[in-house]
């Protein structure tokens, strides 16, 4: 025989029963239904925007800790405005001061000239009484050389009154105007002169004739240059800060003129210089700002905590830009995310890649079989679409458990557990459920795998602890997150999850006949039902072939231990080897099992008649298990565990009549197919085996063992083996086990004593030392 590994076997042989076209397809479909259904929040849910209105209440799905934005900028504008500005002097405020204070003083020459001021010292009017005269409008100008008083409303002005008064005492008793004639004139000349000048629209026009009227002419140019330079030292000594009251500042201007001026003169020089002054310092932009930052980087942003289950946009509520960070950081947006996408993409290809060497590596059988990878693909794809449309609001009844509970059932707790695994992962990295619900999904797969269950109400008790096992799996997600959901959330929570886990049960147990028949793939329980002896077709066969009942009771046990021994189905081949022979019971006196003694018909007939009787038995028991809607795993025994042998009785028997040259063999063969798969190669074998061994008279342990070798041999001489993986390891394991199995049913009985009463001659002396019936 061949070394025992599998790169022996041919690299087209790896896919039995299906061609590599076929596998890629499966493959493929199952790659982008499962890409699309981890997609789909992204490629078809509008992301939400500011001024979307919600349909519903849209709540946290995961604790988080968002920044309380409205807080946080009420805090950094108050922090904004305490914060004092950085003040700089600016010098080209300084100059332009002392330009306004040159343009003052340049005019006063001109008001003096043209009002005539000072006035005549003869009328002993002050520089403000003056300066009133002067600027005054003509009604007043009328009372005052009238010397009436205001009318009846019109409050007149206290340097008013004092004007008349004065003019009075010069001009006589009873006649304001009693002043000279001369002096009035004058005085009309010079406002007449003033108000043609337009000298009175300086805005110190008020201040510029107190000084006019102050300072004689001839006295004025030395005046205004200590002005000048009291202003200049002002300047140059300190700042001049905004908001300081105008008082101030004339207090100040006065300290810096000769004390030798009488109070007077420094007081109106002070109001004046006081007018053209301004702040001269200006807020540094930058150095402000940049003070700013330093202290609204020492502000914390402040932050609130949501819990899962808290609502944040109420339904009708209308969603701020606010709201998105919020919906974001707790999980609760969905929006187009083509990066996303891509990643998923090369992730899930990577996840293909890793998920195909797992299986090459442990479950080659599953790897290169279609309707595995179809099955396993489909699972997952409807899982992760329920996940992508229902987890976001109930991620409780996401099937996770439901596909691990099918998954185990069909391919075993390895397969399953990996693959739920990979499973968890994406959903938790796509953010379909949130890593507490998440964690209270696994924990209920858990009891999914290593599920050992015979019949299908048992699946009910698996649900109620799928469903116990989630909800203590949510209480161990809360604990560890340190979430404090209210009781009544908690609750509530706890009761969807139990339910949830329930469902999955429910959905998982009656999923199993549709993918049964889908996939044409059988379970454990259906595989149980099949080898009950009270199947209408065993009974049927029971009745009508009984040798050849009693020939597949002893396959099936050879085949169970062989099965067994390799690691293979061993529910699958025990059924199979049950129905492998069904369609005997059609012409059952054709095969010698079911003779009983009687006359065999092939000896009347000829070989190439005998051969169309046997060959049929495998046509009629397709046509019985279609009929009987035996499950197309179970079927494929039928054909296969003959495969493409040779009827060498018959074929022995053409070549004795005509010679060997002139008989074909192939006529003489199965049509086949060769198993394809080690479950019908070991029922193939224990077939052979069960016939070879049931010929030999009283055959001894080794003679057996070499029967086997010899059939073993034989078969895998012929190639009935090339399309089922199976190893020449493999194959000694299961002869092993044959022999096993041989040695157990045929082991040496016990001879009793002949007698004619059916009992023993003599009676043993103790009851006990008597030997045991067997």
């Amino acid at each position: 025989m061949a070394a025992d590994t599998r790169a022996n076997l041919k690299p087209e042989t790896r896919f039995p029963g299906a061609s590599l076209t076929w596998w890629l397809m499966v493959t493929a479909f199952g790659f982008l239904g499962l890409l699309l259904a981890l997609s789909a929040p992204h490629i078809f849910t509008r992301p939400l925007q500011a001024g979307d209105v919600a349909q519903q209440d849209i709540v946290a799905v995961r604790a988080t800790t968002v920044v309380d934005e409205e807080k946080t900028r009420l805090s950094r504008e108050k922090v904004r405005a305490s914060v004092l500005p950085v003040l700089k002097r600016n010098r080209e405020l300084d100059k332009e001061m002392l330009d306004r204070l040159e343009m003052c003083l340049d005019l006063v020459p001109g008001i003096q000239e043209q009002a005539g001021l000072p006035l005549d010292e003869r009328l002993g009017l002050s520089a403000r009484e003056q300066a009133y005269i002067i600027a005054c409008d003509d009604a007043a100008w009328e009372r005052i050389k009238s010397g009436s008083i205001s009318p009846a409303g019109i409050v007149t002005p206290e340097v008013e009154s004092a004007v008349i008064a004065k003019l009075k005492g010069k001009g006589g008793k009873g006649r304001a105007g009693g002043a000279p004639a001369s002096l009035i004139a004058d005085l009309d000349q010079a406002r007449g002169r003033y108000r043609e000048s337009k000298l009175g629209n300086s805005p110190q026009s008020h201040e510029l004739l107190l000084i006019s009227a102050t300072i004689r002419p001839a006295e004025f140019e030395r005046t205004a240059a200590t002005l000048r330079k009291a202003t200049a030292r002002l300047l140059q000594l300190g700042p001049l800060f905004p908001d300081t009251p105008r008082g101030d500042w004339e207090q100040t201007i006065i300290e810096f003129l000769p004390d030798s001026w009488n109070d007077k003169l420094r007081l109106t020089c002070g109001q004046l210089i006081a007018t053209i002054l301004a702040p001269n310092v200006v807020i540094d932009t930058d150095a402000t700002m940049a003070k700013t930052d330093g202290e609204l980087s020492k502000l914390a942003p402040i932050t609130r905590r949501i819990e899962v289950g808290e609502t944040i946009v109420p339904r009708g509520g209308v969603i701020s830009a606010d709201h998105l960070t919020t919906l974001n950081a707790a999980g609760a947006a969905v929006s187009g995310n083509w990066p996303m996408v891509i990643s998923l993409a090369l992730s899930l290809f990577a996840a293909f890649g890793l998920f195909g060497i797992f299986l090459y590596t442990y479950e080659p059988k599953h790897l290169f079989s279609p309707a595995s990878i179809g099955l396993i693909c489909t699972v997952c794809v409807v899982t992760c679409g329920i996940a992508a449309f229902a987890g976001f609001d109930y991620p409780q009844f996401v099937p996770v458990p439901a596909a691990a509970l099918v998954l185990t059932i069909f391919f075993g707790s390895r397969v399953a557990v990996f693959a739920t695994g990979l499973l968890m992962i994406f959903l938790c990295v796509d953010n379909l459920v949130t890593t507490s619900n998440l964690v209270a999904l696994g924990t209920a797969s858990c009891a999914a795998f290593g599920i050992n269950i015979k019949q299908r109400r048992e699946l009910m008790l698996r649900g109620f602890l799928i469903g116990i096992l989630q909800a203590v799996g949510y209480i161990g997600a809360v604990i560890v997150t340190q979430t404090s959901p209210s009781a009544t959330l908690l609750w509530r929570e706890l009761t969807l999850h139990f339910l949830g886990g329930l469902s999955s049960c429910i959905v998982a147990i009656g999923s199993l006949p549709f993918l049964e028949n889908l996939f044409g793939m059988v379970t454990p329980f259906r595989l149980a039902e099949l080898t009950d002896p009270q199947q209408p077709l065993l009974r049927r066969l029971e009745e009508n072939a009984p040798g050849t009942y009693q020939h597949s009771l002893a396959v099936a046990n050879l085949a169970e231990a062989g099965a067994r021994a390799i690691g293979a189905d061993v529910n699958l081949v025990r059924a199979g080897a049950l129905y492998h022979d069904i369609g005997k019971m059609v012409r059952p006196r054709y095969f010698i099992e079911n003779q009983l003694g009687d006359k065999n018909p092939h000896d009347a007939i000829a070989p190439e008649e005998s051969r169309d009787r046997v060959l049929a038995h495998v046509t009629d028991g397709l046509a019985l298990a279609h009929k009987y809607d035996l499950p197309k795993a179970v079927q494929d025994f039928v054909p296969q565990h003959q495969g493409t042998t040779l009827m060498a009785y018959f074929y022995h028997k053409a070549c004795v009549r005509d010679g060997a040259d002139k008989v074909d063999a192939n006529f003489f063969r199965y049509p086949g197919p060769r198993p394809q798969s080690k479950e019908t190669a070991i029922v193939m074998l224990a077939d052979v085996s069960e016939a070879v061994t049931h010929s030999m008279k009283d055959p001894t342990q080794d003679e057996i063992e070499t029967a086997m070798a010899t059939v073993f041999k034989a078969r895998w001489d012929d190639g009935q083996f090339i399309d089922t993986g199976l190893t020449t390891g493999e194959m000694e394991r299961v002869k092993k086990a044959f022999v096993r199995v041989w040695r157990t049913l045929h082991h040496e009985r016990l001879k009793y004593p002949s007698t004619t009463t059916g009992r023993m001659a003599v009676a043993p002396e103790h009851p006990e030392q008597a030997p045991s019936s067997d």
